[in-house]
């Protein structure tokens, strides 16, 4: 288990913002998910992916610059600025779905990190054929505030299980802001600040299945995206909100966006076509 587990940590980067004091500060997680080119299958088009709202101020707009923390080969990491005025912010047709992503190839001969490939991602299909269902186990990995990592990013890794897969919506109401409903799956794992954009994967065990033993160790499907948590009474928090809601119990239910909404953006006819054109190519890695 240890080996594919650091693996999936090594998928994760840290996001920072600026403190206002001429430093910075953590505000969440994203992760690196490449998806074949259509044109060369041996070689992957790389994106960086978060939950949106790590990516906007309290006014609901796109910060004007975020702040990567990369691990480099070695024993330290590397803060590398992103303009988000400069990249293109893919998202889904959907605006209630808390999901972005843009292009990002880092070097592999400098940053030690791995991507998600697509075939991965746990989108209709793959639930259907897996009978993927309450019970089932999770886990995700992102950013622990109070241990960031001196000298290099270190993801926590967090257990659990599925609480619903609903054919629903739920609804998701933030902190002082309108409830919604939302396509989301409930996790029985907590979620604190700075988990937010953590990838989640559903890890299936071998036995899940009464009377049945596969085998070999446990399959890995990306589950979804880390968007938050719901505290008692009906509020929620955003993972990277840490300031005025600390107080409030978090009653042990996670919402994550499904990993199927994500493959909606990566295999929209427009982002195919953009790759055909322009896509950034990197070996399997």
């Amino acid at each position: 288990m240890a080996n594919y587990l650091q693996e999936i940590k090594k998928s994760v980067s840290f996001i920072f913002v600026a403190d206002g004091n001429g430093g910075v500060k953590p505000n969440g997680t994203g992760f690196f998910v490449g998806v074949k080119s259509e044109d060369n299958e041996s070689n992957f088009n790389v994106y960086f992916v978060t939950a949106k709202h790590v990516l906007k101020d309290n006014d609901g707009n796109y910060l004007p610059e975020i702040i990567l923390r990369l691990n480099k080969h070695g024993d330290d990491s590397q803060l590398i600025k992103i303009n988000l005025n400069e990249v293109k912010i893919f998202e889904h047709t959907d605006k209630d779905v808390d999901i972005a992503l843009f292009n990002c190839v880092p070097d592999q001969k400098v940053y030690d990190f791995r991507f998600i490939q697509d075939e991965l991602i746990a989108n209709q299909n793959i639930i259907d054929k897996n009978e993927i269902a309450e019970g089932d186990e999770v886990l995700f990995t992102g950013l622990f505030t109070s241990h960031v990592g001196q000298k290099r990013n270190q993801p926590i890794i967090r257990f659990g299980k599925v609480s619903l897969i609903s054919d629903e919506k739920i609804e998701w109401k933030e902190f002082n802001k309108p409830a919604k409903l939302m396509d989301l799956y409930l996790l029985e794992c907590q979620s604190f600040g700075g988990n937010s954009g953590s990838p989640v994967f559903f890890q299936l065990s071998p036995m899940r299945k009464p009377g049945q033993i596969s085998i070999g160790g446990p399959t890995i499907f990306l589950a979804g995206i880390m968007t938050g948590s719901f505290l008692a009474g009906n509020q929620i928090q955003i993972t990277d909100t840490i300031s005025n809601l600390v107080s409030l119990q978090n009653i042990g239910i996670a919402a994550v966006t499904p990993a199927y909404k994500l493959y909606e953006i990566l295999f929209s006819e427009n982002m195919i076509q953009l790759r055909k054109l322009n896509g950034k190519n990197l070996p399997q890695n």
